[in-house]
C-alpha cells in the first residue's frame, strides 16, 4: 500500500508546460497563466494562433535556445569532432544577420584549424561555410523570423550547403585536420564576429557526409542519438518554453560522447535569450522517431491520422521511450488512446489491472495501461474518458471529467462526471453503469464504476477478479437495446 500511495502522489503530478498559446490580445505567449481558452478564460488549455485548443500539458510541443545577439553563447569541450567527411546541420530562426554570425565555430583560435558554419555570410543572409581557409555562400537567403534548416557537408574535397534540404551551392575544400579544436562555440565566433542574434533547434554533427536524400529524410524529425556516424546531437529540448530556467547551465549532447556545452550569459526568463518554442518537427506518431505525446496530440496536429496504431512519448512513462498505443481517430472528432481492452476475464489481478502488456497495444485481447493514463490525458481536469462493450460504440459513452480527476483514484468519490455522447439508451444503474469516473479498486472488480464492488454490487465492472464475459456489465438500466451482461469485449479510451 505504501508503494502504490506513492505511485499515486506520483502520477498526479503534471509535466512541464511548453505550448504556446494565444493571449487575450491575440498575441503568441509560452506563458501558461496567460493562454486563453475556447470559453475566452485563462488556463492552461490554451488556443494555438489558428484556433485549435491544446493544453499545455503534454502537448508535444519542443523547445529550441533562443541568442540574443548581444553575448549569449554556448561553449562546447574540447574534442575531435572532425576528422574526415562530415556534416552540420541545425534548424535556425535568424531575427537579424550580424557579419559573419556563428551557427557554429570550432578551432583553436582565430584562423587556426577552424571548421564553421554561419547563418548569414557577411550580412548578406545567405548562409556561410568556412573550413581552414577555404570558404563560399549559399545561392540563396534566409528569411528573417521564420525557420529554415540549414545543413553543410564535405565530402572528400566537395563542400555542399542546403537550405531545408535542398543543395544551394558548392566549392572544393580540403580536408580539415584531425586535431583536437580547443575553442568550440554555438553561436560565437573564434575572431570576435558578432554574436548570433538568432534561435536553433536540432544542432547535429556527423562525422559523414550526408547526402541530399538522407538530410532531407530526417531533418523534420527529432533523432534517438545514437544513430551510427553521430558525433554531437543538441535537441534543446531543456526546461521550460519562455519561463524561469536560472537553475539551467549547461546543453545536453543526446550521444554517448557527452559533449554537453556550458550556457555563457544567457538571461533564462522571458521569451528572449532562453527556451522558446522550437522548430516545427513532424510528430505525426508514426514511428518511434515522430512520437507525439498522444493520440489527441497527433489528431490536432495532423487531422487526417486514421484508427490504428501510433508512437507516443513521454518522460515519466517507459523509461522515457517512445511506445506504441492504438488510436480511436474517428469517434466523435477522434484523437482517442485505448488505454484498456478486456476481452477474457483469465489472468487479470490487481496489479495488472492497470499494467498489462503495456508496450503491446491490442484492440482485441487483454492489455491495460491505464496507469499511464494521467500522463496521457488533454489536461489535469475537463479531460474526456470513452467507455464502449461488445460492440464499438454501443453500450457505453463518452464523459467529462469535470475535476481534476485521476485513472487511478482508489475509491468511488469522483461522481462529477457528465456524458457528453451516449452509445444506446441505458440509464444509471446500481445493477449497471452508475455514475462514478471508473475506479481501482482491490475486491471484486478491480477497474469498476460500481458504488460497491462486491457480490451483485459489482455490475459496471470494466475489469473483474472473476466470473462473466468478460466481466458484469448491465443487467439493470438497460435500456431499448436491452441488457449487455456478458459483453465478451470492453474498451477504455482517454483524450
Amino acid at each position: 500500500m505504501k508503494q502504490f500511495l506513492i505511485f499515486l502522489l506520483c502520477i498526479s503530478v503534471t509535466n512541464f508546460l511548453s505550448a504556446q498559446g494565444i493571449t487575450k490580445n491575440g498575441k503568441p505567449t509560452n506563458t501558461a497563466s496567460t493562454y486563453v481558452n475556447k470559453n475566452g478564460a485563462i488556463g492552461i488549455a490554451g488556443l494555438t494562433k489558428n484556433g485549435a485548443q491544446f493544453s499545455a500539458i503534454n502537448s508535444g510541443v519542443t523547445n529550441a535556445l533562443d541568442f540574443d545577439g548581444t553575448n549569449d553563447y554556448v561553449s562546447l569541450p574540447p574534442a575531435v569532432y572532425f576528422n574526415g567527411d562530415f556534416t552540420i546541420e541545425c534548424w535556425v530562426y535568424p531575427k537579424s544577420f550580424p557579419n559573419w554570425a556563428r551557427v557554429i565555430d570550432f578551432g583553436n583560435g582565430a584562423g587556426s584549424n577552424n571548421v564553421l558554419l554561419a547563418y548569414t555570410y557577411g550580412t548578406s543572409g545567405a548562409p556561410g561555410f568556412y573550413v581552414e581557409g577555404n570558404q563560399f555562400q549559399a545561392t540563396q537567403t534566409l528569411p528573417l523570423n521564420q525557420w529554415s534548416h540549414v545543413a553543410a557537408t564535405l565530402s572528400g574535397n566537395t563542400a555542399t550547403i542546403y537550405i531545408n534540404g535542398v543543395a544551394a551551392g558548392t566549392s572544393t575544400f580540403s580536408t580539415p585536420v584531425n586535431i583536437v579544436r580547443n575553442y568550440c562555440y554555438i553561436g560565437k565566433s573564434n575572431w570576435g564576429d558578432p554574436y548570433a542574434n538568432a534561435t536553433f533547434d536540432e544542432l547535429r554533427i556527423w562525422n559523414t557526409a550526408k547526402t541530399q536524400a538522407e538530410i532531407q529524410s530526417s531533418m523534420n524529425t527529432e533523432l534517438a542519438g545514437n544513430e551510427p556516424g553521430l558525433i554531437a546531437y543538441y535537441n534543446f529540448n531543456q526546461g521550460l518554453a519562455g519561463g524561469n530556467n536560472t537553475s539551467i547551465s549547461s546543453l545536453t549532447d543526446k550521444t554517448s560522447n557527452t559533449y554537453n556545452g556550458t550556457l555563457n550569459n544567457f538571461a533564462l526568463n522571458g521569451t528572449t535569450s532562453n527556451w522558446v518554442d522550437g522548430a516545427p518537427l513532424i510528430y505525426d506518431g508514426t514511428s518511434a522517431l515522430k512520437a507525439a505525446s498522444s493520440a489527441y496530440a497527433i489528431k490536432q496536429s495532423y487531422p487526417a491520422s486514421t484508427d490504428g496504431y501510433y508512437w507516443i512519448k513521454n518522460a515519466n512513462l517507459n523509461g522515457g521511450n517512445p511506445f506504441q498505443i492504438y488510436a480511436d481517430m474517428t469517434t466523435d472528432g477522434g484523437g482517442w488512446t485505448l488505454i484498456m481492452c478486456n476481452a477474457n476475464n483469465a489472468g487479470w489481478t490487481y496489479p495488472n489491472a492497470i499494467a498489462l502488456n503495456t508496450t503491446s497495444p491490442s484492440i482485441n485481447s487483454n492489455y491495460s495501461i491505464i496507469g499511464w493514463a494521467d500522463y496521457i490525458k488533454k489536461s489535469t481536469s475537463g479531460f474526456q474518458y470513452m467507455i464502449d462493450a461488445n460492440t464499438r460504440r454501443s453500450n457505453g459513452a463518452i464523459w467529462t471529467a469535470n475535476g481534476a480527476y485521476t485513472f487511478l483514484k482508489g475509491d468511488n468519490t469522483q461522481t462529477n462526471i457528465t456524458i457528453n455522447t451516449k452509445f444506446g439508451t441505458w440509464t444509471y444503474n446500481d445493477g449497471g453503469i452508475e455514475q462514478i469516473m471508473p475506479w481501482y479498486s482491490n475486491c471484486s472488480g478491480y477497474i469498476t464504476t460500481s458504488s460497491a464492488c462486491i457480490g451483485g454490487s459489482w455490475w459496471g465492472t470494466l475489469v473483474s477478479q472473476s466470473g462473466w464475459t468478460p466481466a458484469p456489465w448491465i443487467a439493470r438500466g438497460c435500456g431499448v437495446e436491452g441488457c449487455m451482461q456478458n459483453p465478451s469485449i470492453i474498451w477504455y479510451w482517454v483524450r
